[in-house]
């Protein structure tokens, strides 16, 4: 029997997974034979990475005070947080350069409790829509990596339904 959860935006599991697939397999077509990292990357190119690994140390901000406000789900909310620092620090190292946040940090309490959560979904839901268009236009080179994070993002949207 196979298990078929609608997401909130209507998606299945089943269609995430073919479109991951399939852009995967887009991804690797559109890869040079040697898979050598690009010598200088586009300036739009940079900045569309900034901006993905700025708007994931803005969630990790935003999951520190869901943290504060909601304890007992701690540890979900924590491993969501620091996968989301670790995007933000691989897309850094891919540019040789730290990045820093997209916007100013939330204040903390107003976005942290039970409704909070639920913002949170749409704020990530929100957040993958923006890195899968961002992987779309991205290098062959940095693709693969955009696409991890939008598919951890959408991931984290359900996990918080």
């Amino acid at each position: 029997m196979v298990l078929t959860v609608a997401m909130p935006w209507g998606w299945t599991r089943r269609t995430v997974l073919a479109a991951a697939g399939s852009a995967g397999v887009v991804v690797a077509a559109g890869c040079d034979l040697n898979g050598a990292e690009p010598s200088a990357v586009p300036e739009a190119a940079a900045a569309a990475l900034r901006q993905v690994a700025g708007e994931s140390l803005d969630l990790a901000n935003r999951y520190d005070a869901a943290i504060s406000q909601n304890p007992d789900q701690s540890a979900r909310l924590t491993a969501i947080r620091d996968a989301h620092r670790e995007h933000a620090a691989a897309i850094g190292r891919s540019l040789d350069t730290s990045v820093a946040p997209a916007a100013a940090p939330a204040a903390s309490g107003s976005q942290a409790s039970g409704s909070g959560l639920k913002a949170l979904a749409a704020a990530e839901k929100a957040a993958a829509e923006r890195a899968v268009a961002a992987c779309v236009a991205a290098t062959s080179y940095h693709a693969p990596l955009l696409g991890t994070v939008a598919a951890a993002r959408a991931s984290h949207a359900e996990v918080l339904q």
